[in-house]
């Protein structure tokens, strides 16, 4: 009785799900009003959440969802939803891209694109919901962090940082994110700090304003993504950060708002290796410099690397890698 029981439930899902794909999908203006009661409740989605946040939560979710998927469904889910395909593409445009060569047989592409939503719906009800604990802080804020990683290496005591960060627009027209990052060595506070005399280089992604100092050795700015993001966008920023020297033996993201995913991977001078290296996994912010508290321990590989990830990154938290330098 309890596998019918779940068997109905994918099923009610999948049902909701084909009819959520049609037309242009996740993208769709009407997309709020035709979430199914199964939908709303894997996304965690209240009576009273207002339009905005109702799309910003499906769209999180079946994301979440698709990423379950084994690696050969992952793109097919995509183009079935709507993700990352063009403004105006409909259902049976979308679904001619999952023809292969001179397989464009339409049954054959229809098949699949049952087949995939599917497992959509079974992986919602195969785990812990991919909303639940989640949903109370992601969406508190105009945006979070989906995926962040950062490569630092280390020189001496310089630094180098290579840092790509992708972000989700909880709301409408989201014109702006707000970043900042700490300094070695305490800047000037009078006058429009530089980001290139800062060190600070944006790559790609979008231009940077409003650079100013909140504290002597803390600089923040806006970035401004090409477009305005609606809720449920995805954008990516990547940033190249030289550094001196570090502010401190660690290197933490201590996030605003929620971030999913953090990789970090340190490359150490091969000429001083640390004497030892730990792990920082969400503490305050003002212990995390501290060496005392006990810690995982990491080790550096044959090419005197150190690489370590973080899932569900909480505001205000510190997660990150400390060590103790040879001098």
């Amino acid at each position: 009785m309890a596998q019918e029981a779940a068997d109905a439930k994918i099923n009610a899902l999948s049902t909701e799900l084909k009819l959520l794909r049609k037309g242009l999908g996740i993208q769709a203006k009407t997309l709020p009003g035709v979430v199914g009661e199964r939908l709303r409740e894997v996304c965690g989605v209240h009576e009273g959440d207002n339009p905005g946040t109702v799309r910003g939560k499906v769209v999180d979710t079946l994301r979440r969802l698709i990423e379950r998927l084994p690696e050969p469904q992952q793109e097919t889910a995509r183009i079935v939803l709507g993700f990352g395909t063009g403004a105006n593409e409909r259902y049976t445009q979308r679904l001619e891209l999952l023809g292969t060569g001179a397989d464009r047989n339409v049954r054959t592409m229809q098949r699949r694109a049952d087949d995939v939503i599917y497992l959509i719906a079974e992986a919602a009800y195969g785990g812990p919901p991919p909303f639940e604990g989640v949903s109370a802080i992601s969406q508190d804020g105009p945006w979070h962090t989906s995926a962040l990683a950062v490569r630092l290496n280390l020189t001496g005591a310089a630094a180098e940082v290579f840092e790509t960060r992708k972000v989700v627009s909880h709301v409408a027209g989201l014109s702006e994110i707000d970043h900042a990052i700490s300094l070695a060595r305490p800047a000037r506070t009078t006058g429009q700090p530089d980001l290139s005399g800062l060190g600070i280089d944006v790559v790609a992604g979008g231009e940077v304003h409003s650079v100013r100092m909140v504290s002597s050795s803390r600089v923040a700015f806006n970035l401004r993504p090409p477009r305005p993001l609606d809720a449920g966008d995805q954008h990516e920023f990547f940033f190249r950060i030289r550094l001196d020297e570090l502010p401190a033996p660690f290197y933490c993201c201590t996030p605003e708002f929620w971030c999913e995913r953090f990789d970090l991977n340190i490359r150490f001078d091969r000429r001083e290796p640390p004497l030892r290296i730990w792990r920082i996994d969400g503490d305050l912010s003002k212990d995390a410099e501290d060496p005392l508290p006990a810690r995982k321990p990491l080790f550096l590989d044959n090419a005197g690397e150190v690489h370590t990830r973080f899932h569900g990154l909480r505001p205000a938290r510190s997660y990150g890698v400390g060590w103790q330098p040879a001098s």
